[in-house]
């Protein structure tokens, strides 16, 4: 059953609100017949779920033009949530979220990715340009910095814990 709680403490069947839906590889909120690309994919504490109790984190924050929405998943029971802020980021409502279906795959269906493949706000949310450079340098073959490279597969596991996609370089 989907849910949806309002401000004033109101839950209710969602199925007659707006589905909102989430491509969890690129972080695209769909709604409304629209992708909306997020502003930030920072994960921050949020909230807590209202199934559970537990911890709500950021997926992904997303402008619009009534105010904000974050994307955020319960870290007990992986429920997912579109939380509504007003533009001076007073809670307006917390809506049911869903996983959009991912794009038929190739070969392996594991999640392991090149650093070519992903998005670059990404990448810079873990990584420092130093190292972002000579990752793809290593990939390309050409020379790079040894150190750099060390430095950024140190962060592999952060970068893998905070998106969900092992990187393969």
């Amino acid at each position: 059953m989907s849910w949806a709680r309002n401000k004033n403490g109101a839950v209710w069947n969602a199925i007659f609100k707006k589905m909102y839906r989430l491509d969890k590889e690129k972080k695209r909120l769909i709604f409304e017949g629209q992708k909306l690309e997020p502003r930030s994919v920072e994960g921050n504490l949020v909230g807590f779920c209202c199934l559970c109790e537990g911890e709500l984190w950021s997926l992904a924050y997303y402008q619009v033009a009534e105010g904000w929405m974050v994307a955020a998943r319960c870290q007990k029971c992986d429920k997912m949530a579109i939380i509504r802020f007003d533009k001076s980021w007073s809670w307006e409502g917390d809506y049911d979220l869903e996983a959009a279906e991912p794009a038929p795959s190739t070969g392996d269906a594991s999640k392991t990715s090149s650093i070519f493949d992903l998005p670059r706000e990404e990448l810079e949310t873990v990584f420092t340009p130093a190292e972002l450079r000579d990752m793809e340098r290593c990939k390309r073959g050409e020379p790079y910095t040894r150190q750099n490279l060390y430095r950024a597969r140190a962060k592999y596991e952060k970068f893998e814990r905070l998106f969900g996609v092992k990187l393969d370089i």
